[in-house]
C-alpha cells in the first residue's frame, strides 16, 4: 500500500516566532509585525502567503491570522485571489503616483502649519536628523536611514492637526515599500539627492520663507517618486505628481509677498 507524502511546507524566509499575549490580545502586535515585514520586504511583493505555514511559522492560531490578513487587505497590503489565496499586493506604478501626489498637498498643508512655529529647538534636531542620514547612507544602513528620515518629515508636520498626521503617515507607509526596493536595487546613489533636497528644504524654513521652504518639499517629494517611477515601471507616464506639484507651485507664487 503506498502512503501519500505530506506536502512540502515551503517556509518563509525572514518570518520568526514571536511572542504574543493570550489570542484575544494578540491581533494589534501580529498586525504590527506582518505588516512591518511587508513595509520593509521581508515579505517581498507577489509572495503566496499559506495560512497553515504562516501560523506555523510565528507560533499562533489561525484565527488571529485570518483577521490580520483581513486587516491588511483592508490596506491594500494583500490581496485575496480567486482561489481565496492570499498574496503580498504587488507594485502599482498608478497607486504610488496617486500616494505621493496625495503627499505633496497634503505635505504642503502640514509645512504651511508648521513653519511658522518652527523654533531652534526643532531646528536643532532637523540638523541632527539630517547628520545621521548622512551617516546611516555611508554605512549603507537602509533602516536607520529611513528612521531618521521618517522623523526629519515628521518634524515639517508637527504643527499638523493629529488626524492630517495620521493620513501622511498612512501614505508613507504605503510608499516606503516602492522606496526600499529602489534602495536595495540601487547601491549607490540612493541618498544623493537627500543629501541635497533635505537641506534646502530646512534652510528655507529656518529663514522664514514658507513659499520657497514648501514649494521645496513638494518637489522633493515629486523627484523621489518619479525616481522611483523611472525605476521600478520605466513604461508608465505619472499624470498625478506633475499636477499635484503645478498645484503647490501655482499657490506658493499667489501667497508670496
Amino acid at each position: 500500500m503506498m502512503h501519500r507524502m505530506p506536502p512540502r511546507i515551503v517556509r518563509l524566509p525572514g518570518i520568526e516566532r514571536v511572542d504574543l499575549p493570550v489570542a484575544r490580545q494578540s491581533v494589534p502586535q501580529l498586525h504590527a509585525y506582518l505588516r512591518a515585514c511587508i513595509l520593509d520586504g521581508r515579505l517581498p511583493p507577489g509572495t503566496r502567503l499559506s495560512q497553515s505555514t504562516l501560523a506555523d511559522q510565528l507560533g499562533v492560531s489561525r484565527t488571529p491570522l485570518r483577521e490580520v490578513l483581513r486587516m491588511l487587505q483592508d490596506e491594500g497590503l494583500v490581496t485575496a485571489e480567486p482561489n481565496q489565496r492570499m498574496r503580498v499586493a504587488g507594485l502599482d506604478p498608478g497607486e504610488l503616483d496617486s500616494d505621493y501626489a496625495s503627499r505633496i498637498l497634503l505635505a504642503s498643508l502640514a509645512l504651511s502649519m508648521t513653519a511658522q512655529g518652527f523654533g531652534p529647538a526643532q531646528l536643532r534636531r532637523a540638523q541632527s536628523l539630517l547628520s545621521g542620514m548622512r551617516r546611516a547612507a555611508r554605512r549603507k544602513d537602509i533602516d536607520e536611514w529611513l528612521r531618521a528620515h521618517s522623523a526629519f518629515h515628521g518634524l515639517l508636520e508637527t504643527g499638523a492637526t493629529e488626524p492630517l498626521r495620521k493620513q501622511l503617515q498612512v501614505l508613507a507607509d504605503r510608499s516606503v515599500r516602492y522606496v526600499r526596493i529602489r534602495q536595495r536595487d540601487e547601491q549607490a546613489g540612493w541618498a544623493d539627492a537627500g543629501d541635497i533636497e533635505h537641506p534646502a528644504i530646512l534652510k528655507e524654513v529656518a529663514n522664514g520663507n514658507q513659499p520657497a521652504a514648501i514649494t521645496a518639499l513638494a518637489n522633493h517629494l515629486a523627484g523621489t517618486a518619479l525616481r522611483v517611477l523611472a525605476s521600478s515601471a520605466p513604461d508608465y507616464t505619472p499624470t498625478a505628481v506633475p499636477r499635484a506639484v503645478a498645484l503647490v507651485e501655482n499657490r506658493a507664487r499667489d501667497s508670496s509677498p
